[in-house]
């Protein structure tokens, strides 16, 4: 049995440095995109499917949060701003600000029991009610 999502796929766009195909890889950390030309022509980038949430960085106030992918293969969110802004949470990030502190960011965080949003700020221990 083959997957054929393990293997690279055409994407019928040209290489910007050798004018060959490019493709969709899946390598150690992911999914990226590389030119079919390789090891002649190592030309690599990454594979923006999320390239980010519309949710402005709590720390730095310019950046916008986009998920990333750790070398373990966990994902967190991060500021665009690396590395002048070092901010990053674990959880999937949500603008709202929290109803008791004020902070500006929430985190959704899934649990067994169902959906809540908790508090960006660990000073604060705000949590919804479970959705």
């Amino acid at each position: 049995m083959t997957d054929n999502f393990l293997e690279p796929q055409s994407l019928g766009v040209p290489c910007p440095r050798c004018q060959r195909d490019l493709q969709l890889k899946k390598g150690r950390y992911g999914l990226f995109v590389g030119c079919s030309g390789y090891p002649e022509c190592d030309y690599m980038t990454a594979a923006d499917f999320d390239p980010g949430t519309d949710v402005s960085c709590p720390s730095c106030q310019q950046g916008k949060l986009v998920q990333k992918t750790s070398r373990f293969g966990h994902s967190f969110y991060a500021c665009d701003g690396y590395p002048a802004c070092k901010f990053s949470v674990p959880l999937p990030p949500v603008a709202e600000s929290c109803p008791t502190c004020n902070y500006p960011l929430l985190l959704r965080k899934r649990t067994t029991a169902g959906e809540r949003l908790v508090c960006g700020n660990s000073e604060c221990d705000y949590k919804s009610e479970i959705r």
